[in-house]
């Protein structure tokens, strides 16, 4: 397949995996805390991830991986699943959806400077500049109603929102490298299967005592879209358009996740948008245009060196 055209299905994929990610916000937040609690909604997404990751596998010519690379996925299911999914989740659940995606909005400056560390190049003014710009977004949000009480649920959701965005940057970072020597089904089955390992332990308490016949069709039917589409079908999209674009770019798409949160969640009376959500939404994407604004600059000065 031409490049060019690879590279087109991978930015679809991309924007397909942030419109489910902005609909996740609002659909997890629904059925959590009354229909599942975080934890056992976190077992159920893990043991059901892997089952649908191990059956595609089934589908695709046998991979074999290697073992020191096993090791490594090992370590990518730490922050790409075991982290990145019980902070989002127990996040959500403290948290609104809207405060929730705009701080996963500062994902793209998190994703440039880790791979800025990685790559060994400097951070320059102007990426300082933009990682200022979109923390102090951040911080307006966290910050609304003044010094906040760390033992309040919103507090504690916004800064469990933070640390899930920190954590999938830095694995959209690490991953890559495993994209590029496997393919996306046969990286993403085994970071699964290592991230279960540790979730589920996590939430057994919450999933021995859930009263599972007590979950309506409703609330099932949102469950299965939390299972199949934020967690597979995202997942999967998200490292193909990895595999052929770099981790900023990637990022950069979450634009998408905060605008599409916002919007359901106000139909929907979850939540409300304020001046002060505008003002730090507006923020961060500053900060990432900036950092975004840095990366185009150097690609100019290396091509007029030419």
């Amino acid at each position: 397949m031409h490049k060019s055209r690879v590279n087109t299905w991978a930015h679809l994929s991309l924007l397909g995996a942030n419109i489910i990610y902005g609909l996740n916000y609002v659909i997890a937040k629904e059925v959590m805390p009354i229909s599942i609690k975080p934890f056992a909604l976190l077992s159920l997404r893990s043991i059901c991830g892997v089952a649908l990751f191990w059956i595609t596998s089934l589908f695709m010519p046998k991979e074999s991986v290697n073992k020191k690379d096993l090791l490594y996925l090992f370590g990518c299911s730490f922050f790409g699943v075991v982290i990145n999914q019980t902070f989002f989740l127990v996040g959500l659940n403290l948290t609104t959806p809207v405060n929730s995606s705009i701080i996963q909005s500062t994902n793209p400056i998190f994703a440039f400077i880790f791979a800025a560390l990685i790559l060994r190049e400097n951070i320059s003014l102007l990426k300082g500049a933009g990682l200022a710009i979109g923390l102090a977004g951040v911080l307006m949000l966290i910050l609304q109603n003044g010094v906040p009480d760390v033992g309040s649920s919103s507090f504690l959701g916004d800064t469990f929102s933070l640390v899930n965005t920190v954590s999938w940057a830095f694995f959209t970072v690490i991953i890559k490298r495993m994209l590029e020597k496997y393919h996306p089904v046969t990286v993403m089955k085994w970071v699964f299967l290592f991230g279960m390992l540790t979730n589920m332990p996590a939430g057994y308490h919450q999933w021995s005592t859930m009263d599972w016949s007590s979950i309506s069709t409703t609330a099932w039917l949102e469950i299965g879209f939390v299972i199949i589409g934020a967690t597979y079908l995202g997942y999967l999209l998200i490292v193909f358009g990895l595999r052929r674009l770099s981790p900023t770019v990637v990022s950069i798409y979450t634009y998408i996740q905060p605008m599409i949160a916002a919007y359901l969640a106000t139909i929907l009376g979850q939540d409300h948008i304020d001046l002060v959500m505008i003002v730090s939404a507006l923020l961060i994407f500053a900060g990432v245009f900036v950092v975004s604004l840095q990366k185009k600059t150097i690609r100019l000065r290396s091509n007029n060196k030419r």
